[in-house]
């Protein structure tokens, strides 16, 4: 059990967060900031036809070990204030180091043992927030250990290639109407037009694109801020994600500087929950449905709780 509270965290924006704190009474908690993933998901880790309640059962397991936890919707999402579609990466840095800030300052939080929880891009932004509002540690979920620039294309490689291979009439389909070829040119045209902007938003083919978000994202290597890194660091990624290379947890523990704990986890997708299917890009949408109702890796779980403990029967300073 733990106490549940809706706070507001003042950055350019006011956002929305919900802080858990441990039902077991004591003057000060270790704490933890949960940075979302890319896109409009909810604080709880929800998108408009998704439920999977991602950071909120982070959220309850961090809290059962004894942590308060700080988790927040986007700036321009829910109930924050701002302009999601205006936001670039900078913007959501910002808006993370206001949530560190946030619990340095609360009073049943120790501002000596404060971490942070990065999933997917939150993962990527960590390093950027403790190099800018320093941190006792890291925890890195599904995030990536390179630049950014490699990765987008990438991700969107392994989907063209898919198409080529696909069996059926499916796979006729897009051989037939070079599908991928398509997408592929229409991708570079969106990039080369965002690029040469400085626009934050602009709309292309009747799309509006956040441009400062993609211009920023491409811009960005979280190498940069990993490599300054000196606290201590707990990299994870499942074999199964199919988004981020899961080799990349060893790239991160071997890049910082601090004391650093690797895993790979078999069966564990993107969205830290296990599948035994076939893992491809274009079937993730019904993958992520089908594991809505599952629960976090428990794994996945077990090592965070490890390492918490660790970190614990460490003093501080």
């Amino acid at each position: 059990m733990y106490n549940e509270a809706l706070v507001t965290i003042e950055s350019e924006f006011q956002l929305s967060g919900t802080l858990t704190i441990p039902e077991e009474k004591q003057d000060h908690y270790p704490a933890v900031l949960i940075i979302s993933g890319s896109g409009k998901g909810d604080r709880d880790g929800n998108l408009k036809n998704l439920k999977m309640n991602l950071y909120k059962d982070l959220a309850e397991y961090l809290t059962s070990n004894g942590y308060m936890t700080l988790r927040y919707d986007k700036r321009g999402t829910y109930k924050s204030g701002g302009n999601f579609n205006e936001a670039g990466l900078s913007d959501l840095i910002d808006d993370a180091v206001e949530g560190v800030r946030f619990l340095k300052r609360h009073p049943n939080a120790d501002p000596d043992r404060i971490l942070i929880l990065g999933h997917s891009e939150g993962a990527l932004i960590g390093p950027a927030v403790h190099d800018r509002e320093p941190v006792d540690g890291l925890i890195l979920l599904a995030g990536a250990a390179g630049p950014s620039a490699d990765l987008i294309p990438r991700q969107s490689e392994m989907a063209y290639s898919e198409m080529y291979e696909a069996a059926g009439l499916k796979g006729w389909i897009f051989r037939t109407f070079k599908v991928a070829d398509r997408a592929r040119k229409q991708n570079t045209q969106i990039f080369k037009k965002v690029s040469d902007s400085e626009k934050p938003v602009m709309r292309i083919k009747g799309i509006k694109v956040n441009a400062k978000w993609i211009r920023e994202t491409l811009d960005y290597n979280v190498i940069d801020y990993l490599k300054r890194v000196e606290c201590p660091v707990l990299a994870i990624t499942g074999a199964k994600d199919v988004q981020v290379p899961p080799d990349h947890a060893r790239l991160t523990a071997d890049t910082v500087q601090g004391n650093s704990e690797w895993h790979i986890i078999p069966d564990m997708n993107h969205m830290l929950k296990d599948y035994e299917g076939e893992h491809t890009m274009l079937g993730l949408l019904k993958e992520y449905k089908s594991i809505a109702d599952s629960p976090l890796s428990p794994k996945l779980t077990a090592i965070i709780g490890d390492w918490l403990a660790k970190q614990r029967s460490v003093q501080p300073g």
